[in-house]
């Protein structure tokens, strides 16, 4: 009973992360994904993605909506081809992830490029609540973090016509762990 009101400090590492987190207009480093899957290399940089958008798909097998939201970017990435390229980031293992795509796209294969067991990028945006869409242009400024409901043609064509996501919303992540 007396070891309920006594604690002891817990011996941690110290985690010195390799990124510091980006916001909307800041230019991100050039990340070196690994374990990328559904594309012609395994381990490639983010730069060398060439769309004149790119939107990182963070997502989780435990995310029905993130799920809900498949179907939409494919048909989207299918529909920009070049100018457009999703990239799916989990932190989730290869082991789990793959197995799973497998299930969901037993009819057609997928289009888009999977990253699984990914840490850079989580550091980079902090993805709370999924499904966390970033969308960055060809040079790799953040210009827009949203949810599912912006990923829409309109929205797509408006940053492609003029380099420009006019009054798209942002997606704000409240952390509510210090509250």
């Amino acid at each position: 009973m007396l070891c309920l009101f006594f604690s002891a400090p817990s011996q941690s590492q110290s985690f010195t992360p390799a990124f510091k987190p980006v916001k909307i207009g800041d230019r991100i480093p050039d990340v070196t994904l690994t374990n990328v899957y559904n594309y012609e290399f395994t381990k490639t940089d983010l730069s060398d993605f060439k769309a004149k958008l790119i939107i990182l798909d963070f997502w989780a097998i435990c995310c029905t909506s993130c799920q809900a939201n498949f179907l939409k970017t494919e048909e989207l990435q299918k529909m920009y081809g070049g100018e457009v390229q999703f990239i799916k980031v989990t932190n989730q293992t290869k082991a789990e992830v793959l197995p799973f795509l497998k299930k969901i796209h037993k009819t057609e294969p997928s289009a888009i490029p999977v990253v699984t067991d990914d840490s850079a990028l989580h550091q980079l945006f902090y993805p709370i609540y999924l499904p966390h869409y970033v969308w960055l242009d060809q040079t790799g400024k953040v210009i827009a973090i949203t949810t599912g409901e912006q990923l829409t043609v309109e929205n797509i064509d408006q940053f492609l016509s003029n380099d420009n996501i006019g009054d798209m919303c942002t997606k704000v992540n409240m952390d509510n762990s210090n509250l």
